[in-house]
């Protein structure tokens, strides 16, 4: 067997109101913190509210940074560290989702230097910088997984999202609170439970996961197949405290065993058509992975260990077509849509995402041509 490896630093505190020890956590670090959250709907401003009454209760002095969108941009991120770099900040806080979390690791190794964009995408795996701000994850969906790894997303100036690596993107802590994820949209929380599913899925594929990492990765991607679909039809707390011990597993297991085609491919789709989320446009990849690569050489019996997982009755899973049909059946039952048609893709959009996809330099082989081909196809009605 080879030897393998299990490195997570993240300090996780879970549970309900896990929320209300920010204060005290806070101040190991310091007095002053910088607040980041997205602030754009009421639930979120009614959070805002919560957690800026949780510090001042501390007597923490802080300041929010607001100014992130989806799939954060430099722009966006530049502004926060000019704010960072004027305010003699102890420690950052990220409340919300992978957007916003992201942009915090950025934020956290950004003190003291400014980041050469171009080198950074084009050399990922970043070194480590002088002096770190340490940050306390907070995050209000389940599905990123971003609170539990050392990975970043960020988009350059033509919105290609780029993925950049750093042991210093680890939080020095998260807290895991499931109650504030109730007031998701049912949409949003089928699209993140089933990235939180790809996270597990596409670590085990990979095969680097640890004996630890393995037992769980499995009984958590039990959990997510059997849980999420049951969340999409009824709010109950149980079941969005599951999705949470889930999707911190699954950031884990992503930290520690990477990601596959669903993910990179992925991220190209939404990269060019910002309406697709990244749930939605891990839907539309995972399908053709698990037909095309399911006989595959080096990742053919992981993906059948997974498919397995899933309760499909008497039917004998005979080939990658029938293991098609049983991912595109839980994708439907969480309500999701799985072709590109669904997003009335444009024929010049289509053309970039074909490019990009196909420039991807890590799977040059006949099975990921074809599953460029079935992506493309599935954008006509």
């Amino acid at each position: 067997m080879e030897v393998t490896q299990h490195y997570n630093p993240v300090r996780l505190l879970m549970g309900a109101n896990a929320v209300g020890l920010l204060g005290k956590e806070v101040r190991q670090y310091g007095s002053k913190c910088l607040l980041v959250i997205q602030n754009n709907n009421d639930a979120m401003l009614q959070l805002q509210r919560r957690i800026t009454a949780i510090l001042s209760k501390a007597e923490i002095e802080f300041e929010v940074f607001t100014d992130i969108r989806p799939n954060p941009l430099i722009q966006d991120i530049e502004k926060g560290m000019r704010m960072l770099q004027n305010g003699a900040f102890d420690v950052i806080v990220a409340v919300g989702g992978g957007s916003v979390i992201d942009t915090a690791k950025v934020l956290s190794i950004s003190a003291d230097e400014s980041i050469d964009w171009k080198q950074c995408f084009q050399n990922p795996f970043l070194k480590p910088v002088k002096q770190k701000i340490p940050f306390i994850a907070v995050p209000t969906t389940a599905g990123t997984g971003s609170h539990c790894t050392q990975a970043a997303v960020v988009s350059d100036e033509k919105n290609i999202k780029h993925s950049i690596y750093s042991f210093d993107f680890f939080a020095s802590e998260a807290l895991v609170d499931y109650t504030l994820t109730m007031s998701l949209p049912v949409s949003l929380s089928a699209s993140t439970g089933f990235d939180a599913f790809c996270h597990l899925s596409e670590s085990y594929i990979m095969g680097h996961l640890s004996p630890i990492m393995v037992t769980i990765n499995v009984e958590a991607m039990k959990k997510a197949i059997t849980t999420l679909p049951k969340l999409v039809k009824e709010n109950k707390p149980e079941y969005r405290e599951i999705m949470s011990v889930v999707d911190s597993c699954a950031g884990i297991c992503l930290s520690n065993g990477g990601a596959i085609i669903p993910h990179a491919f992925g991220e190209i789709l939404s990269g060019v058509a910002y309406r697709i989320n990244h749930g939605h446009s891990l839907a539309i990849c995972y399908p053709p992975f698990v037909e095309h690569y399911y006989d595959h050489e080096r990742y053919g019996q992981k993906i059948k260990e997974v498919i397995r997982l899933f309760d499909h009755g008497q039917d004998e899973v005979k080939d990658g077509k029938a293991a098609r049909k049983i991912i595109e059946r839980f994708i439907e039952s969480l309500g999701m849509p799985y072709q590109l048609a669904a997003f009335d893709i444009r024929d010049d959009e289509l053309e970039v995402m074909r490019s990009r996809m196909m420039g991807v330099k890590r799977f040059q082989v006949e099975e990921t041509k074809e599953i460029i081909d079935d992506i493309c196809k599935s954008a006509k009605k």
